[in-house]
């Protein structure tokens, strides 16, 4: 039994998955309050079951001044292979690592600053979605159009898989005694500045 195999087998997570919105305030519902439809961006392509072992290494990039309890919760991580991809990426372009993770996992400014870079070791096995990341078009900050990001997938140099792990944050409510969830063990932690994560970022918008 995984520690977040309940989660995992929501089909709410795999909705989550491939970036649709399941919050109910934001879906388009009919006259009886059902859900018509629900905002999509992001996320990944054909996400697949994953097994993540004891062992594992995993990165994640969260907001600046995002405490840790609530950065190790979060859904979205790399593991170390395509981590070295963004690393490899950031050196081949001479932008700052936090650039190249914005650029090729698709996470415009309005999302995040990626002002901190966590790295832990997975304590007890999880489950989670893998797949190619997918593009984004979402609302620029200016409300002046929205921000387009293109997922270059055909590119095998830019080409990342990530992760989704659905119930880290309900098994880390479950535990409140603990100061960290107990699946997951912080080896490192390490803050950016706003200027290194954005330095180098252009807006493409669509009106």
């Amino acid at each position: 039994m995984f520690v977040n195999q309940v989660a995992f087998n929501n089909p709410i997570s795999r909705m989550q998955a491939i970036g649709t919105d399941t919050r109910p305030e934001k879906a388009v519902v009919d006259l009886k309050g059902n859900p018509l439809i629900r905002p999509r961006t992001g996320g990944m392509y054909q996400p697949v079951r994953y097994e993540l072992p004891a062992g594992t290494i995993l990165f994640r990039f969260v907001g600046q001044g995002t405490p840790i309890k609530n950065a190790v919760t979060g859904g979205w991580w790399v593991e170390q292979s395509q981590f070295q991809i963004i690393s490899n990426f950031s050196q081949k372009m001479g932008i700052g690592v936090a650039l190249a993770a914005r650029l090729l996992c698709c996470v415009p400014p309005e999302w995040s600053d990626m002002g901190l870079l966590i790295r832990v070791k997975v304590q007890e096995p999880l489950l989670a979605y893998r797949g190619l990341g997918n593009s984004v078009s979402t609302p620029a900050k200016d409300s002046l159009g929205n921000v387009e990001m293109t997922a270059h997938n055909d590119i095998a140099a830019r080409q990342l898989y990530k992760l989704f792990i659905p119930g880290l944050f309900d098994y880390a409510k479950r535990t409140p005694d603990r100061k960290l969830p107990g699946e997951m063990v912080v080896e490192n932690q390490w803050p950016i500045k706003k200027e290194e994560a954005n330095k180098g970022w252009l807006y493409l918008k669509q009106s």
